[in-house]
């Protein structure tokens, strides 16, 4: 949910790195309670401990009182999880021995935070499901969102954004129905990082500078520190150096006042992420090395493996790539073993990297085979996990019926002995009701058979819906991964046409802007959708490798409503290139004047509608000049493209793209346009 994001170099040599998100469980830890510093937490159990040996045995409800602060205490710091397990054990003991049911459900809260800040994700989400189950069922809105709150968190940091931010939005809800000021400032915290997950970098400084000012009213010196660090990172991402360094610096002084252990340890991380990203490589090794020492001595698994991988990455930058490939083994190790996948990504993905700096392409296509693995294995556990979630509905909602079918059986059969024993006082009477009864019961009987019967079949319609949505999902993928190929075959063809030809000069420029359209291929290969900005500059960088192709032949214009906002407009990657693709290769490349491309580009509140309009030879000359060999076949990028938004939209194909033919007075062509309707990301 909230995270303190730490630096990725995306590329180890072109490319800067753009996530933070080394500091997750730091911010995530004091978003509920506050952490006053190791001293303070040790004076609180050391009063809690001397209250229970003042406490007489049968004063139990008391010690479990007690024995919950203490594990709070300890679990809070993250010093001695042992302990905090420890007394854990002992809520729970002591609530079964006097059935104490609010006692025994606390307690799968604390194991649940204790598998938060050990790593045992998987653990600690078992146990706040015990919890979240007994406290739904008693309608404890409090309770429901301190457990909604903690699997929040866990789900978090295993990568699953959309669960947190749904749970986050439920629990500051109740925040501000309750006028919980401290609490609404940890939400907007909270919130100004899932904002930056969407790179929407203002509204997250907007949301840290709520945050801070009510965590001022409050003197909270830890949740004022936490904020600092965020916004550090924030302007980190925005490449605003200066005023990251500042932020952090002022962080740092903070964290040494408050003495909390993994505060200063994730300050210095920042402070490492904002030297690294500057190209202060000296500084930035520094500052690594201080928060990992401080690290090793604290118990969280993951922080140590993201601060190995910092240590790794940085010294690629550093050519020490003997001491890089140590870090990087080690975080890779530690990763596995607590099964952080988004971890494990960026470990791979930089040992890839490594090899090829240092031309062992064999362990650089190891690496990004695993790489691959670790993807689609995220992508299937999530799948996995929602056909689980229909399955335990789809029993629950059996069981319901049976339950509901059982009662009403009861109920009925209670009638049939009533009516028995009125057939004794009165056996005419009795035999015609009895017949009455019948014929109730048969119609009775028949309409719940049929009702089941219906129930039935839609839920399993609702099933095979389910299943085929899941199938458009992998057949998009599959297009996508289609496209790419077929895109660079085309350009490659075009620049052996230029060398053939001895355009020496035309093939140089043509080799330059070739390289850069397939650095924004690879840029987009990973994503299913990108910025409206990031697909226009890949268009224009087509447009003009084809018009140096065809010696300047070609011209063209791009027009986009100036409402609309580029770089928050998202579309699927490569949606358009094949319609300007197919206009110049069958529409311009055989007009005898200079051909004129025009992209124009609008949008409403669910759609993006683009117009691609050229002025040459018209469809009825070009499948003409197409039969005769003058024309390559049709681009199968445009048989791709139009699948795939048939999936995205499930409307007719022919709803989402039309084509006119363009014609003047005399009925003659002078040029085709195409009108694309693109569903917004």
């Amino acid at each position: 949910m909230i995270k303190m994001i730490k630096f990725e170099r995306l590329s180890l040599k072109n490319t800067s790195m753009k996530k933070y998100n080394f500091l997750l469980v730091v911010i995530l830890s004091l978003l509920l309670f506050k952490n006053k510093g190791l001293a303070q937490n040790q004076y609180k159990i050391d009063s809690l401990k001397q209250l229970i040996n003042r406490t007489s045995s049968d004063s139990v409800m008391a010690k479990i009182n007690a024995y919950k602060n203490i594990c709070w205490e300890y679990a809070v710091t993250r010093s001695k999880l042992d302990s905090a397990r420890f007394y854990a054990d002992s809520v729970k003991i002591l609530s079964q021995k006097i059935n104490y049911q609010d006692g025994i459900a606390q307690s799968h809260f604390y194991y649940g935070v204790i598998g938060r800040f050990s790593g045992n994700y998987y653990e600690g989400l078992n146990h706040l499901d015990k919890y979240l189950d007994y406290y739904q069922k008693l309608g404890d809105s409090l309770k429901v969102e301190a457990g909604l709150f903690q699997r929040g968190v866990i789900h978090y940091n295993l990568g699953n954004y959309a669960e947190s931010l749904v749970s986050y939005y439920r629990i500051l809800a109740i925040y501000k129905k309750r006028n919980m000021q401290s609490s609404i400032a940890t939400a907007w915290h909270s919130i100004g990082h899932i904002q930056r997950k969407m790179n929407k970098y203002n509204d997250a400084i907007e949301s840290y500078k709520k945050s801070i000012k009510i965590k001022e009213n409050f003197n909270d010196k830890s949740g004022v520190l936490l904020c600092l660090i965020s916004l550090g990172n924030t302007y980190g991402e925005q490449k605003k150096y200066v005023l990251a360094e500042e932020k952090m610096l002022e962080a740092h002084k903070l964290s040494k006042e408050i003495n909390t252990p993994y505060l200063t340890a994730s300050v210095l991380e920042s402070l490492g992420n904002i030297y690294q990203e500057s190209s202060s490589y000296q500084k930035a090794h520094y500052y690594y090395k201080e928060a990992l020492n401080i690290r090793k001595g604290l118990p969280s698994k993951k922080d140590i493996a993201i601060s190995l991988n910092a240590l790794g990455v940085n010294n690629i930058s550093l050519k020490k790539y003997k001491k890089a490939e140590e870090y990087l083994l080690k975080s890779l190790e530690i990763s596995k073993e607590i099964d952080v996948r988004p971890i494990l990504l960026k470990n791979y993905k930089a040992l890839k990297e490594l090899s090829q700096t240092r031309r062992n392409f064999k362990e650089a296509l190891k690496y990004q085979d695993a790489f691959i693995i670790v993807k689609d294995s995220i992508f299937n556990r999530d799948k996995n996990k929602q056909m689980v979630e229909l399955e335990t509905k789809y029993k629950v909602a059996q069981k319901e019926q049976e339950i509901a079918l059982l009662t009403k059986e009861n109920q009925l059969q209670e009638a049939k002995s009533q009516k028995e024993a009125d057939l004794r006082k009165a056996l005419i009477v009795g035999l015609i009701l009895l017949t009455i009864i019948g014929g109730l019961l048969f119609y009775s009987m028949r309409q719940r058979l049929r009702n089941q019967k219906m129930l039935v079949e839609k839920n399993e319609e609702i099933k095979r819906s389910q299943y085929r949505e899941q199938l458009q999902v992998l057949e998009m993928k599959a297009l996508r991964a289609q496209m790419n190929p077929h895109f660079l075959f085309n350009s490659l063809n075009s620049i052996n046409t230029m060398i053939l030809s001895d355009e020496n000069d035309n093939a140089r420029k043509y080799l330059s802007k070739f390289s850069k359209l397939v650095r924004l291929m690879l840029e987009n290969s990973e994503q299913s959708h990108v910025s409206l900005k990031d697909e226009i500059s890949m268009l224009e960088t087509y447009i003009q490798l084809e018009a140096l192709r065809f010696n300047n032949k070609i011209e063209y214009k791009i027009e986009v409503d100036k409402t609309i906002n580029q770089e928050d407009t998202y579309l699927p990657s490569m949606v358009l290139q094949p319609f300007v693709e197919n206009a110049i290769w069958h529409g311009l490349l055989h007009n005898d004047k200079k051909g004129l491309l025009t992209i124009i580009i609008k949008e409403d509140a669910e759609n993006l509608y683009c117009s691609i309009i050229d002025n040459g030879v018209g469809r009825d000359k070009s499948l003409t000049l197409q039969k005769e060999g003058g024309l390559k076949k049709k681009s199968m990028g445009i048989k791709i493209t139009t699948e795939r938004l048939r999936l995205l939209t499930q409307q007719k194909i022919n709803e989402v793209i039309a084509i006119i033919d363009l014609k003047d007075e005399n009925n003659n062509a002078i040029g085709t346009q195409v009108n694309i309707q693109i569903p917004l990301s």
